[in-house]
């Protein structure tokens, strides 16, 4: 039998402001991370994941790449465990420019200190001789749920 050891949710955005800061050309950019807490999991552990990026391709003045990481752990010890990417058109009919994802991550080992923590990262990349800003709208948001077997 499966049973939810924990859920959270990271929202950085809901989309009614610019964020700052802004994106640096090519320069991941932490925009979610959650701390799942893992009590007594049975042998089998697996999350579930999913987020929204939006940017305001109409303010662009030059097409680009945008890049979703997310990891397992902190800081040395991450593990890339998804990777996702969507050409931005500098196009304002293709404003805004949406990259929603759904991932998971199965055969997890328990973490020893009981926490199990997610990153989640966006990388904007384009041509550097192009200023970009103000482009950061969102939403932004991270949903992550972990599962095990009893």
């Amino acid at each position: 039998m499966v049973k939810t050891l924990d859920a959270r949710t990271s929202q950085g955005s809901n989309g009614q402001q610019i964020l700052t800061p802004s994106f640096t050309n090519g320069v991941p950019l932490l925009f979610a991370q959650v701390g799942l807490q893992i009590s007594n999991p049975g042998m089998s552990i697996r999350t579930f994941f999913s987020g929204i990026v939006e940017i305001t391709a109409s303010q662009l003045p030059v097409n680009g790449n945008l890049v979703i990481e997310v990891y397992r752990g902190l800081g040395g010890s991450q593990q890339l465990v998804y990777r996702a990417t969507t050409t931005v058109l500098d196009n304002p009919f293709f404003s805004p420019c949406i990259l929603s994802f759904t991932g998971s991550e199965y055969n997890i080992p328990a973490p020893s200190n009981g926490q199990l923590v997610y990153s989640a990262y966006a990388t904007f990349s384009y041509n550097p001789i192009y200023s970009v800003n103000n482009v950061r709208l969102g939403p932004e948001s991270f949903n992550t749920t972990v599962y095990s077997d009893n």
